[in-house]
Parts: C-alpha cells; sequence; structure tokens
C-alpha cells in the first residue's frame, strides 16, 4: 500500500486511519500536510456557497487539490485547480438573468484565459442534482486537457 499524494509505502495502520479520517489514502506526512489544508479549506468554506464548497469536497476527494475562494489578483475564483490552470464557476440564476452580470463574467472568463487559465461555469442546479457525475465530467475534462497536452509535446510543436 501507498500515499496517494506521494507514493510512498504506508502500513496497514496508517492506511486504515487515513481511509476513515480522511477518505483517500495518505501517509503521516501528506497526512500532515492535508490538516493544514483541510484549515484553510475551513477558513475558505465561510464565504463559498453550499454548491461551490460540496464539489470542491469531491474534487478533493478525486485527488485534486482544489482550493475555494481563491484570488486571482483579480477576483475570487469560486474553486481553483491551480496545478492544472483550471478556475471553475458555480454559478446562481442572477448570473443567467442580467446581462450586466453575463459580461462581467465574459470579462472575467477572458482575463483568466490571458492569464492560461480555463474558466469552466457550472450551474448551481446540476451541483444541487448530478453532483457526481459533474466531478466525474471535470476529471476528465482535466485528465484529457493533460492527454492533448502530452500529444502536443510528443510531436514537437511545442
Amino acid at each position: 500500500m501507498s500515499c496517494s499524494k506521494c507514493n510512498k509505502a504506508i502500513q496497514k495502520t496508517e492506511f486504515n486511519y487515513s481511509i476513515e479520517r480522511y477518505g483517500i489514502i495518505l501517509c503521516r506526512d501528506c497526512q500532515k500536510n492535508y490538516i493544514n489544508l483541510e484549515r484553510k479549506h475551513r477558513e475558505r468554506k465561510k464565504k463559498s456557497t453550499p454548491e461551490a464548497i460540496k464539489l470542491c469536497e469531491i474534487l478533493i476527494k478525486l485527488g485534486f487539490d482544489a482550493k475555494l475562494e481563491q484570488w486571482d489578483g483579480y477576483k475570487h475564483i469560486d474553486i481553483a485547480i491551480p496545478e492544472y490552470m483550471i478556475n471553475i464557476e458555480v454559478d446562481g440564476m442572477q448570473h443567467q438573468y442580467s446581462e450586466k452580470r453575463a459580461l462581467s463574467d465574459l470579462k472575467r472568463t477572458y482575463y483568466s484565459f490571458r492569464r492560461g487559465y480555463v474558466t469552466l461555469r457550472i450551474p448551481n442546479k446540476l451541483i444541487q442534482e448530478k453532483v457526481y457525475e459533474t466531478a466525474e465530467y471535470i476529471k476528465k475534462f482535466i485528465e484529457t486537457s493533460e492527454e492533448q497536452v502530452e500529444e502536443i509535446y510528443d510531436e514537437g510543436d511545442l
């Protein structure tokens, strides 16, 4: 058995404890890091919607270093996965009914894109009704994106 973060071999007691406590396999060192991340996560939760929190927690359990309310220098991102340069905005109905809000969202998406980030916009309703399927598609999106980048590097285009 090995840690899902660093691949370090772990004992059965570490395995059982980490699965019971965190829901993933972690060595003792990674458990300490996870505890620090949990503290930061709790602070950020105070500013987040229930939908953003729920999706973020599932993405973390899927193995992504997802962060709530990440500051990008321009605004707070609902969920950021910096390693993959992905921003996730969890949008309520107000984003669909106000042209001013929609234009503001588009501008923020543009500025993030200029910095190399892709922004996924996920409606609250989708998270409320299909959160696991939504998380799986985000995972597929990231995996496919990684594969495409690797293909470009393999072909020597970059």
